[in-house]
Protein backbone atom coordinates (compact mmCIF):
# COMPACT_ATOMS: atom_id res chain seq x y z
CA UNK A 1 0.00 0.00 0.00
CA UNK A 2 1.24 4.00 -0.98
CA UNK A 3 -0.14 5.41 2.13
CA UNK A 4 -0.60 8.67 -0.04
CA UNK A 5 -3.37 7.09 -2.02
CA UNK A 6 -5.41 5.75 0.74
CA UNK A 7 -7.33 9.27 1.33
CA UNK A 8 -8.72 9.30 -1.86
CA UNK A 9 -10.05 5.54 -1.69
CA UNK A 10 -11.47 6.62 1.98
CA UNK A 11 -13.60 9.32 -0.07
CA UNK A 12 -15.07 6.55 -2.43
CA UNK A 13 -15.81 4.05 -0.02
CA UNK A 14 -18.14 6.77 1.93
CA UNK A 15 -19.36 7.89 -1.59
CA UNK A 16 -20.13 4.43 -2.36
CA UNK A 17 -21.59 3.39 1.05
CA UNK A 18 -24.14 6.33 0.81
CA UNK A 19 -25.06 5.63 -3.15
CA UNK A 20 -25.73 2.30 -2.05
CA UNK A 21 -27.79 3.15 0.92
CA UNK A 22 -30.19 5.34 -0.76
CA UNK A 23 -30.57 2.81 -3.84
CA UNK A 24 -31.41 0.14 -1.58
CA UNK A 25 -34.04 1.86 0.00
CA UNK A 26 -35.46 3.91 -2.82
CA UNK A 27 -36.20 1.00 -4.71
CA UNK A 28 -38.26 -0.70 -1.91
CA UNK A 29 -42.33 0.37 -2.53
CA UNK A 30 -42.89 3.75 -1.38
CA UNK A 31 -45.59 2.48 1.25
CA UNK A 32 -43.00 0.89 2.61
CA UNK A 33 -41.00 4.45 3.31
CA UNK A 34 -43.65 5.47 5.19
CA UNK A 35 -44.47 2.70 7.88
CA UNK A 36 -44.21 4.03 11.46
CA UNK A 37 -41.50 1.26 13.37
CA UNK A 38 -41.72 -0.19 16.02
CA UNK A 39 -38.61 -0.72 19.08
CA UNK A 40 -37.76 -4.28 17.96
CA UNK A 41 -38.63 -3.78 14.41
CA UNK A 42 -38.21 -0.90 12.99
CA UNK A 43 -38.88 0.57 9.79
CA UNK A 44 -36.80 1.74 6.76
CA UNK A 45 -36.84 5.76 7.83
CA UNK A 46 -35.59 3.97 11.12
CA UNK A 47 -32.83 2.73 10.16
CA UNK A 48 -31.35 5.62 7.99
CA UNK A 49 -32.33 8.09 10.98
CA UNK A 50 -30.27 5.76 13.23
CA UNK A 51 -27.21 6.05 11.21
CA UNK A 52 -27.71 9.88 10.13
CA UNK A 53 -27.67 9.87 13.83
CA UNK A 54 -24.36 8.35 14.53
CA UNK A 55 -22.57 9.90 11.18
CA UNK A 56 -23.12 13.35 12.96
CA UNK A 57 -21.63 12.59 16.12
CA UNK A 58 -18.32 11.33 13.83
CA UNK A 59 -18.78 15.03 12.56
CA UNK A 60 -19.24 16.52 15.74
CA UNK A 61 -15.69 14.74 16.40
CA UNK A 62 -13.62 15.87 13.48
CA UNK A 63 -14.91 18.89 13.27
CA UNK A 64 -13.60 19.50 17.15
CA UNK A 65 -10.40 17.67 15.84
CA UNK A 66 -9.64 20.64 13.30
CA UNK A 67 -10.11 23.19 16.05
CA UNK A 68 -7.49 21.45 17.63
CA UNK A 69 -10.04 20.45 20.32
CA UNK A 70 -10.51 17.14 22.28
CA UNK A 71 -13.38 15.71 20.48
CA UNK A 72 -16.52 14.63 23.86
CA UNK A 73 -16.58 11.34 24.40
CA UNK A 74 -18.86 8.67 22.77
CA UNK A 75 -22.24 8.61 24.46
CA UNK A 76 -23.27 4.28 25.85
CA UNK A 77 -25.46 3.50 22.20
CA UNK A 78 -27.66 1.36 24.39
CA UNK A 79 -29.12 4.60 26.29
CA UNK A 80 -28.96 6.72 23.33
CA UNK A 81 -29.95 4.38 20.37
CA UNK A 82 -33.60 3.83 22.21
CA UNK A 83 -33.99 7.74 22.48
CA UNK A 84 -32.87 8.24 18.74
CA UNK A 85 -35.71 5.99 17.27
CA UNK A 86 -38.18 7.73 19.60
CA UNK A 87 -37.10 11.53 18.23
CA UNK A 88 -37.26 9.74 14.57
CA UNK A 89 -39.98 7.43 14.77
CA UNK A 90 -42.78 9.79 13.35
CA UNK A 91 -40.52 12.06 11.04
CA UNK A 92 -41.53 11.65 7.12
CA UNK A 93 -39.20 10.07 4.65
CA UNK A 94 -37.99 13.20 2.75
CA UNK A 95 -36.81 14.82 5.81
CA UNK A 96 -34.97 12.01 7.17
CA UNK A 97 -33.62 11.48 3.60
CA UNK A 98 -32.44 14.82 3.03
CA UNK A 99 -30.43 15.24 6.89
CA UNK A 100 -28.79 11.98 5.96
CA UNK A 101 -27.57 13.48 2.45
CA UNK A 102 -26.62 16.51 4.18
CA UNK A 103 -24.45 14.93 7.22
CA UNK A 104 -22.99 12.97 4.36
CA UNK A 105 -22.04 15.70 2.16
CA UNK A 106 -20.31 17.40 5.65
CA UNK A 107 -18.50 14.47 6.61
CA UNK A 108 -16.54 14.47 3.56
CA UNK A 109 -16.15 18.11 3.17
CA UNK A 110 -14.64 17.69 6.44
CA UNK A 111 -12.57 14.49 5.15
CA UNK A 112 -10.79 16.20 2.20
CA UNK A 113 -9.44 18.85 5.27
CA UNK A 114 -6.90 16.13 6.81
CA UNK A 115 -4.11 15.02 6.24
CA UNK A 116 -3.09 11.57 5.04
CA UNK A 117 -1.41 10.66 8.70
CA UNK A 118 -4.59 12.05 10.26
CA UNK A 119 -6.68 8.92 9.04
CA UNK A 120 -3.71 6.14 8.74
CA UNK A 121 -1.51 6.64 12.02
CA UNK A 122 -1.51 4.58 14.81
CA UNK A 123 -2.07 6.90 18.04
CA UNK A 124 -2.60 9.90 16.17
CA UNK A 125 -4.78 10.93 18.91
CA UNK A 126 -4.84 9.98 22.17
CA UNK A 127 -8.79 10.11 22.36
CA UNK A 128 -9.24 7.17 20.13
CA UNK A 129 -8.96 3.83 21.79
CA UNK A 130 -6.43 1.91 21.83
CA UNK A 131 -4.67 4.43 19.49
CA UNK A 132 -6.29 2.84 16.76
CA UNK A 133 -5.66 5.22 13.07
CA UNK A 134 -9.20 7.41 13.02
CA UNK A 135 -10.19 5.54 9.55
CA UNK A 136 -11.54 2.86 11.54
CA UNK A 137 -14.06 5.46 12.92
CA UNK A 138 -15.19 6.24 9.52
CA UNK A 139 -15.85 2.82 8.74
CA UNK A 140 -17.16 1.69 11.65
CA UNK A 141 -19.81 5.14 11.72
CA UNK A 142 -20.31 4.88 7.94
CA UNK A 143 -19.41 2.18 6.10
CA UNK A 144 -19.75 -0.76 8.17
CA UNK A 145 -22.55 0.33 10.54
CA UNK A 146 -24.67 0.74 6.75
CA UNK A 147 -23.29 -2.71 5.56
CA UNK A 148 -24.57 -4.29 9.07
CA UNK A 149 -27.86 -2.03 9.04
CA UNK A 150 -29.06 -3.04 5.55
CA UNK A 151 -28.25 -6.87 6.81
CA UNK A 152 -30.33 -6.43 10.02
CA UNK A 153 -33.58 -4.83 7.72
CA UNK A 154 -33.34 -8.02 5.33
CA UNK A 155 -32.53 -10.44 7.91
CA UNK A 156 -35.67 -9.70 9.92
CA UNK A 157 -37.74 -9.69 6.62
CA UNK A 158 -36.39 -13.61 6.21
CA UNK A 159 -33.89 -12.59 3.01
CA UNK A 160 -30.73 -13.66 4.70
CA UNK A 161 -29.99 -14.47 1.09
CA UNK A 162 -29.66 -10.82 -0.06
CA UNK A 163 -28.47 -9.88 3.35
CA UNK A 164 -25.41 -12.31 2.86
CA UNK A 165 -25.23 -10.90 -0.59
CA UNK A 166 -24.82 -7.29 0.86
CA UNK A 167 -21.94 -8.25 3.60
CA UNK A 168 -19.90 -10.21 1.16
CA UNK A 169 -19.70 -7.07 -1.76
CA UNK A 170 -19.47 -4.59 0.69
CA UNK A 171 -16.52 -6.64 2.49
CA UNK A 172 -14.89 -7.57 -0.99
CA UNK A 173 -14.95 -3.83 -2.84
CA UNK A 174 -12.65 -3.17 0.14
CA UNK A 175 -10.81 -6.53 0.95
CA UNK A 176 -9.85 -6.70 -3.34
CA UNK A 177 -8.37 -2.94 -3.50
CA UNK A 178 -5.02 -3.05 -3.20
CA UNK A 179 -4.47 0.50 -1.38
CA UNK A 180 -6.77 -0.79 1.89
CA UNK A 181 -4.37 -1.18 4.68
CA UNK A 182 -3.81 -4.92 6.42
CA UNK A 183 -5.83 -3.92 9.22
CA UNK A 184 -8.74 -2.88 8.13
CA UNK A 185 -9.22 -5.81 5.70
CA UNK A 186 -8.93 -8.38 8.74
CA UNK A 187 -11.33 -6.17 10.58
CA UNK A 188 -13.71 -6.45 7.49
CA UNK A 189 -13.01 -9.81 7.32
CA UNK A 190 -13.34 -10.43 10.96
CA UNK A 191 -17.07 -9.00 11.00
CA UNK A 192 -18.21 -10.99 7.94
CA UNK A 193 -16.75 -14.20 9.68
CA UNK A 194 -19.28 -13.36 13.04
CA UNK A 195 -22.05 -12.89 10.65
CA UNK A 196 -21.81 -15.81 8.81
CA UNK A 197 -21.37 -17.89 12.09
CA UNK A 198 -24.02 -15.87 13.46
CA UNK A 199 -26.15 -17.32 10.99
CA UNK A 200 -25.13 -21.28 10.75
CA UNK A 201 -22.94 -20.13 8.00
CA UNK A 202 -20.03 -21.97 9.74
CA UNK A 203 -17.48 -23.13 7.33
CA UNK A 204 -17.74 -19.61 5.50
CA UNK A 205 -17.07 -18.48 8.86
CA UNK A 206 -14.44 -20.86 9.59
CA UNK A 207 -12.41 -19.84 5.85
CA UNK A 208 -13.20 -16.39 6.24
CA UNK A 209 -11.63 -16.26 9.98
CA UNK A 210 -8.63 -18.09 9.51
CA UNK A 211 -8.21 -14.98 6.63
CA UNK A 212 -9.23 -12.13 8.57
CA UNK A 213 -6.92 -13.23 11.55
CA UNK A 214 -3.43 -14.03 9.01
CA UNK A 215 -3.68 -10.11 7.83
CA UNK A 216 -4.70 -8.63 11.30
CA UNK A 217 -3.35 -11.10 14.13
CA UNK A 218 -4.57 -8.60 16.60
CA UNK A 219 -8.13 -9.62 16.65
CA UNK A 220 -7.15 -13.26 17.30
CA UNK A 221 -7.01 -13.17 21.63
CA UNK A 222 -10.60 -11.47 21.43
CA UNK A 223 -12.00 -13.75 18.69
CA UNK A 224 -11.68 -16.87 21.40
CA UNK A 225 -13.69 -14.85 23.44
CA UNK A 226 -16.38 -13.38 20.79
CA UNK A 227 -20.16 -14.60 21.60
CA UNK A 228 -20.69 -14.03 17.86
CA UNK A 229 -17.65 -16.93 16.95
CA UNK A 230 -18.92 -19.27 20.16
CA UNK A 231 -20.34 -21.70 17.68
CA UNK A 232 -16.65 -22.09 16.32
Amino acid sequence: MTQHAFKPLLLDLLQQAQVDQNAFFQQLPPTELEIIGEPDYWSAKDHVAHLTFWRRRLVSKLQALLRQETPTASEDFEKVNPIVFAENRYRTWLDILAESDQVYAELITLTEQLQEEDLTAFKRFDWIHEGLPLYLLYMGNCYEHSQIHLGYYLTERHDLQHATMIHEEWTSRVVETEEAPAALKGNLLYNLACFYATHDQLEKAKVTLQQALALYPQNGEFARTDPDLAEL
